[in-house]
Parts: structure tokens; sequence; C-alpha cells
């Protein structure tokens, strides 16, 4: 008895062609369904301003940075944020670790681990920061989800970071991580915001966000490409659902550049996807 073919619903079509035009249909279907931007009653995290470079300052406060790296320096306002900035909830370590599994490798502090210095609060060895100082664990959790996207991003084996507090005002702080370009690292610290903001503010991460890294990473590789999502599903395979979601996120961070257009008389509007040539513009709220 021949197999049933499965229904295109479940994008596991025969034919590559198929695959693309499926998820280009699914693609059209939700483009008027789009998720809103974060607003100011789940606080925010705002980007004062943006600069790459070798930022020798920061060599100085940790031993780590390799020396003449080009690094950005990112700094930021923790402003109006709900009660998960008086601590990191327990329940957030696993979900963060599904989705950097090697985020608990990382070591900070005089050598410590993630988990002692972030997640064990008491006590804090290693480390100057009083315990009752939770925003400045908040903005060190953001760095450290932001390093392991670079890397995971690439071209990189490895790279470092730090988080500085500003004395006045104190919702400051300056963000250095080592990155060879920019868009890599913007990208990284948007999604990893992203994802830390729904982790700790509705109890799970986002839909796309086991594939931002990998989809970042496929159109770096090929920045001269302008891809329909089909295409990009055909190559990268997997949950189309978890794609079309990297995808349009990573548009809205302004890593990739969404071009719409139609090509009938249908008002049909499609999609196509490229690599953003330059850093994108600085966004007031980098929660999207």
């Amino acid at each position: 008895m021949p197999r049933a073919r499965p229904p295109l619903t479940d994008f596991l079509p025969q034919r590559s062609e198929t695959l693309r035009e499926s998820f280009q249909e699914k693609m059209r279907q939700k483009g008027a369904h789009r998720p809103a931007k974060a607003g100011s009653p789940d606080g925010q995290i705002r980007m004062e301003s943006v600069s790459h470079g070798g930022h020798p300052e920061a060599e100085a406060l940790h031993g780590g940075f390799v020396p003449g790296a080009s690094k950005l320096k990112v700094t930021l306002d923790l402003l109006d944020l709900p009660p998960f900035a008086e601590g990191i909830p327990p329940a957030a370590v696993p979900l963060l670790s599904d989705i950097f599994p090697n985020l608990l490798r990382h070591r900070c502090c005089g050598g410590n681990d993630l988990h002692t210095t972030l997640f064990r609060r008491r006590p804090r060895p290693g480390c100057a920061l009083p315990p009752a100082d939770t925003e400045t664990d908040l903005c060190h959790l953001l760095e450290h989800l932001a390093l392991e996207l670079v890397v995971a991003i690439g071209p990189t084996a490895r790279c470092s970071g730090i988080t500085c507090a500003h004395r006045s005002p104190t919702h400051r702080f300056d963000l250095f991580l080592e990155c060879a370009d920019a868009r890599v690292g913007m990208a990284a610290l948007r999604c990893a915001a992203h994802v830390l903001h729904a982790v700790l503010l509705l109890g799970e991460p986002p839909a796309g966000a086991l594939r931002y890294a990998e989809t970042a990473r496929y159109f770096l590789r090929r920045s001269r490409s302008l891809l329909n999502p089909g295409d990009v599903l055909a190559d990268l395979q997997g949950d189309p659902v978890r794609l079309e979601e990297a995808l349009r996120f990573l548009a809205r961070a302004g890593f990739l550049l969404e071009d719409r257009f139609s090509f009938d008389f249908s008002g049909t509007v499609l999609y196509r996807y490229r690599l953003a040539p330059d850093l994108p513009p600085q966004p007031a709220n980098i929660f999207l």
C-alpha cells in the first residue's frame, strides 16, 4: 500500500520547489499579523549610544580582551523595568540554558562560573558588586547572552565582554562586546534582549529563539544574496514557524533588510530578505 503524502500544512513536501512555495504562502498569510513592539509597561532597555572600534579603555578592565581587537560599545539605560529587575528568577535558568547551552561555562568575576556569580547571589566571590545591585546583574546577564550569540553567529571561536555601571545616573550601563563586525554585535545584543525579556516577563522564549543565530549566520555567509523565505527554509530545513519568526525578528532588529513586493494586481505582498550593509539605526528600545 503506497504511503500517503503528508499535507502541505506540515511543510514536508516531496519537492524543494513546493517547500519554497508553501512557506512563502504561509509568510503572505501571516504578514498582517505581526507582533507589536514591546511598550513602556514592560519597561525599556534604551540604547543611548553605539560605537565600534578598538576601545582600549575596556582592555584595562578585563584581561580577556585581545589587545587591539574591535569592540562594540553600547551605552544602555534600564528604565521602568517590572519586578524581574529585583533579581533573576531561578525558573529562568533552565529556559536560558536550553537556548544557550554553553552559558553556564562562561567565566567572570575572577574566574567564577556564571551560575555562581549571577544565579546564586550569596556569596558572590570575586565580585565587587553588593548583593542588592540587581540591575547590574540583569545587564551583566544580557552581556553574557549577547556574547554567546556573537560566537554562534560568527565567524569567531571566542570573544570577551564586560559590563560597566555608571555612578550617575544609576540606571546607565556601558557594555563592551568583542566583535569584528558591528552588525553581528548589534544583532546579538538585540536578540539577547528579546529572549531575556520574553523569558523573564512571559515565562517562555520567543518562538524563533533557537534559530536566531543560525539564520543570521546563513545571511552573513551570503552577504550579496536576496532570498525569499522559501529558499531559506529549503536550505536550513527544520521548523518553519521558528524560521519565520527568526527572519522577521532579524528584520525588525535591522540585521536583515526586508523587501516587500507584489508581482500582480491582486495586492498580494511577498517578502525577500538580504543582509543589511551597515549598522542599523540606533533603536529607542531594544526589546522590540
